[in-house]
C-alpha cells in the first residue's frame, strides 16, 4: 500500500523537488530533505532514488547554467527502527543514475517527530508517508482505564463514541504540533509532501480499510493472549500436581 502510494505521488513529488531546485540561488548549493517515518523496508530507498532522479532531470534541463545540486537526506524514525539495515541496503543505489547523478550523502535521524528535529530555516522538503495517522501516545483517559476500549488497540465497531472522541482530538494535537514544527524547520519557498491514512467520513469512523486493519490486528493479539494464558494455567496446574 506504501509502495502504491509512493507511484501515484510520484508526479507531486517531483513537482515539488523541481520547485525547490528552482528556489535555490547559488551556482551550487545543498538541498536538504528530510524522510520523516522512513521505516527500513525497500520503501525507503524507493523515496531516496525518486528523489535523485528529479534532482537529475531539473540538472538536464538547466545545463546551461551548469547549477550543481548536492542533496543532503536524513532518513528519521524512532530510536527502536533498524537503521542498520537502512544503511546496508544503501549500496543498492550506488550504480543509481550514471555519471550525471548528483551527488547525495544519507544520514539517520532517531528521533520522534513529533519533537523537533532540525534547525530553524534548514530543510528545503520534507516527506512522509503512511506515517501521521500513528500517535505521539495513548490518550491519557486510556493508558488510566478512565475509559476503555474493550477489544480494540484502535477505533473499532465496538469503540464507546467517547474513546473515537479522544483519538480525534489526540490526532488534532499531534497534528498542529507536527505543523508548527515543520513551519519553523522548513526554508522560505521549502515544500512538504505528507501521505497518511484517513476515514473520508463520519460513516467511516469504525468501518473501511483502516478500521479493518486494526480490527484484524487486534484479534490477533487477543487470540495469542488467550493461548498464552491457556499455556500459564495448564504450567500452573502441572506444577501443583507434581507438589
Amino acid at each position: 500500500m506504501q509502495e502504491k502510494a509512493i507511484l501515484e505521488t510520484r508526479p507531486v513529488l517531483r513537482k515539488a523537488i523541481e520547485e525547490v531546485y528552482t528556489s535555490l540561488s547559488a551556482r551550487r548549493s545543498t538541498m536538504v530533505v528530510a524522510d520523516l517515518g522512513c521505516s527500513s523496508g525497500p520503501n525507503t530507498l524507493g523515496f531516496v532514488s525518486e528523489v535523485i532522479g528529479a534532482v537529475r532531470s531539473c540538472t538536464r534541463k538547466s545545463e546551461e547554467e551548469r547549477r550543481a545540486v548536492e542533496v543532503q537526506f536524513f532518513l528519521n524514525d524512532l530510536p527502536g527502527n533498524d537503521f542498520n539495515l537502512v544503511f546496508r541496503s544503501l549500496e543498492q543505489l550506488e550504480n543509481l543514475g550514471g555519471k550525471d547523478t548528483p551527488p547525495y550523502y544519507v544520514a539517520g535521524l532517531p528521533r520522534s517527530y513529533y519533537r523537533k528535529l532540525f534547525p530553524s530555516r534548514s530543510v528545503h522538503f520534507f516527506h512522509s508517508s503512511y506515517s501521521l495517522m500513528w500517535r505521539s501516545k495513548v490518550p491519557e483517559e486510556l493508558s488510566s482505564c478512565t475509559h476503555l476500549n474493550e477489544g480494540n488497540i484502535y477505533i473499532g465497531k465496538t469503540t464507546p463514541p467517547m474513546v473515537i472522541k479522544l483519538f480525534q482530538e489526540q490526532f488534532k494535537k499531534d497534528f498542529e504540533l507536527f505543523l508548527t514544527l515543520r513551519f519553523k524547520e522548513l526554508v522560505s519557498g521549502g515544500r512538504m509532501l505528507l501521505t497518511f491514512l484517513g476515514r473520508k467520513n463520519e460513516e467511516m469512523m469504525t468501518h473501511g480499510e483502516v478500521g479493518t486493519l486494526y480490527e484484524l490486528v487486534a484479534e490477533s493479539l487477543l487470540s495469542l493472549v488467550l493461548k498464552v494464558r491457556d499455556m500459564l494455567t495448564k504450567a500452573t496446574m502441572s506444577c501443583f500436581l507434581f507438589k
